[in-house]
């Protein structure tokens, strides 16, 4: 089994994206297009590593032990060091506020409704695109922010293209991409060291470039490694 990416080998330069797939036609007559989704979107990379010495002999024998496409292994998600909103949790709210808990914030009742939620940020389901959360503050909209990224399930990383307020339990429907392979049930929200599973693209990946003195630069090619 090959081990996940070296934890400290760190690249010179990254670059990370989702890649899409449409399908697309085009009229002959008038040039419009129109494009539809199809499953099968994925996260893909192109990696460069520069190494000198032992470093470049120990990543040389790990990409040889990946044997080109066929091993998957974990890669941080390096365009992300961790969560993009507050993650203020209800249970925060409700110490901040006292033990009233009225959803103004107030002492005493002037209309506003008791807020029953507790508890710290969860995921309560999803399916395709959208993601229930809960355990949020109320009434927020930056205890999520578009752009952040969630691992679910682990190994699998999506990225945040849409999160509105939180309602006064807490609650939020966020809208995800890459799109959900299959439903998730209650889960953690983890927003920190995200990491992928992926798998190079080629076989020709242990090629290296080495300038003397024995310094190697690799430029790698990574595509997700699909359930």
């Amino acid at each position: 089994m090959t081990p996940d990416w070296p934890g400290d080998i760190h690249p010179v330069a990254v670059a990370f994206w989702f890649e899409p797939v449409t399908a697309q036609t085009v009229s002959p007559l008038t040039r419009q297009t129109l494009a539809l989704e199809r499953d099968g979107a994925r996260w893909v990379a192109e990696v460069t590593v520069e190494l000198s010495g032992t470093q470049a002999a120990r990543f040389g024998a790990w990409l040889a032990g990946c044997r080109g496409p066929v091993a998957a292994f974990r890669v941080p998600l390096w365009l992300h060091e961790g969560a993009a909103g507050s993650l203020q949790s209800m249970d925060a709210y409700a110490a901040a506020i006292g033990v009233t808990r009225f959803s103004d914030g107030t002492d005493f009742d002037d209309g506003a409704g008791f807020i029953e939620g507790a508890g710290q940020p969860h995921i309560t389901g999803g399916v395709a695109a959208r993601l229930a959360v809960a355990g949020f503050a109320p009434w927020t909209d930056s205890v999520l922010k578009t752009g952040g990224a969630v691992a679910v399930p682990p190994g699998s990383v999506h990225l945040l293209v849409e999160a509105g307020r939180t309602d006064i339990d807490g609650r939020m429907i966020v809208t995800v991409r890459p799109k959900l392979r299959t439903p998730v049930g209650r889960a953690p929200l983890p927003t920190e060291g995200l990491a992928l599973r992926m798998r190079l693209a080629g076989d020709d990946a242990g090629r290296g470039l080495t300038r003397p003195p024995v310094r190697t630069r690799w430029t790698l090619n990574l595509v997700e490694d699909l359930p």
